[in-house]
């Protein structure tokens, strides 16, 4: 009788931007981009009317650590999907080596923070070329845990992803998600925090009307500044675009407001064509007047869906191919994977965190110059975005 264990996932997406403002193009940039843009795309599609928030570069690198453990077919289907051709896997792993390295921080200015773990049952074991990988590239240190301990162990995971996201991601995984049949638990976090090169001064910020999606009209708390930033018409997608920078980085907050009031849908249809660094690279430095909202929500979401809308189908079949993940014979597949964010944006700036949960199974098979008006009163796409990578991805629909 064969054992029958589960290989749970996790890819942790932190984001904290606080007291705001903030993209050198790469081949790895391209598909990041492609599959930040089909995600998202799926998502909103099926959420219109709801708001939007989540992180495809911590997804898309919990995923690696899935594609680096995969084989076959299983790893073609990743490796379309993810927007990793033309590279092995060694190569893949070089590469989010250099996004990881990106992190940067001190005391006082910005912090851009990754961290992966490995939790995995005491009677697996990694197979040594995948820990290798994931130890030297992505500085993924591997842990045994008791999993049929689950209230423990559960404990123990969610105070890592707290710490990871500083309080900002509370009880990730239940009890209930884990048993004596779990296998192992991947987690990917991000942590972003960064204060407005301008920030909104406090007495501007007034009740001021802003339409939902669907029409209603409600009172919500509105920032205000005039400065100089980064502004654009872009008439083929009906909008304005506006960046706001973060002190001490190049990482920004890009807001794109339809023309129409519930013209949210069209800009994000034609945005699934696009690359957002295509959107910068139209904004120019202008004088402009910006009115936006305040606000704070959450976003859970189950993902397994949407990556099967971009072709990531066989890793949740029962043929799925994750030989190369533990030394075990035992085959495994995704069974579930789950995402939940949270972000924030207020005078100060921008405080987000997401968490993507992705559980794998083992199947026993000047002066007088235009001022130009951004005013943020109805439904608006955002994304918080460098030139090589989209941290964090949203839509307000409602407040």
């Amino acid at each position: 009788m064969s054992v029958k264990a589960t290989c749970s996932l996790l890819l942790l997406q932190g984001l904290i931007l606080a007291m705001a403002n903030t993209v050198n193009y790469s081949e790895r940039a391209a598909g990041e981009a492609q599959f930040a843009s089909r995600l998202y795309g799926q998502l909103a599609k099926s959420e219109p009317g709801r708001n939007i928030v989540l992180s495809p570069s911590s997804i898309r690198t919990g995923l690696a650590l899935a594609y680096l453990g995969a084989e076959g077919s299983t790893a073609d289907e990743l490796k379309q999907g993810l927007g990793l051709e033309g590279a092995d896997k060694s190569e893949v792993a070089q590469k989010f080596a250099q996004l990881l390295a990106k992190g940067q921080g001190d005391e006082d200015g910005p912090k851009l923070k990754y961290a992966n773990r490995i939790y995995v049952a005491q009677r697996f074991q990694l197979a040594q070329a995948y820990q290798d990988l994931v130890s030297k590239n992505f500085a993924a240190a591997a842990e045994n845990v008791d999993f049929a301990q689950s209230a423990d162990t559960a404990k123990r995971i969610n105070s890592w992803v707290e710490e990871q996201t500083h309080q900002q991601i509370k009880n990730l995984i239940g009890p209930d998600s884990l048993d004596e049949d779990t296998a192992a638990i991947l987690v990917n976090s991000i942590y972003f925090k960064a204060d407005w090169q301008s920030s909104f001064p406090d007495y501007a910020t007034f009740g001021r009307d802003f339409v939902n999606h669907g029409g209603q009209k409600v009172s919500v708390d509105t920032m205000s500044q005039e400065d100089y930033f980064r502004f654009g018409e872009l008439p083929q997608l009906k909008a304005k675009a506006l960046e706001l920078p973060y002190t001490g980085t190049d990482i920004v907050f890009l807001i794109i407001l339809p023309q129409e009031e519930q013209g949210l849908a069209f800009v994000e249809e034609k945005l699934k064509g696009l690359d957002l660094n295509e959107i910068s690279s139209q904004l120019s430095r202008q004088k402009v007047q910006v009115q936006l909202p305040k606000f704070k929500f959450e976003f859970d979401v189950p993902l397994q869906p949407a990556l099967e809308e971009l072709g990531i189908k066989k890793l949740f079949a029962p043929e799925a191919n994750l030989s190369s993940l533990l030394q075990t014979s035992e085959p495994l597949r995704i069974s579930e994977v789950k995402h939940k964010a949270i972000i924030e944006v207020n005078e100060k700036g921008t405080t987000a965190s997401g968490t993507t949960f992705v559980k794998a199974q083992v199947e026993s098979l000047l002066e007088g110059e235009q001022v130009f008006e951004f005013i943020a009163d109805h439904p608006f796409f955002f994304a918080i975005k460098d030139a090589q990578s989209t941290y964090f991805l949203g839509h307000v629909s409602q407040l």
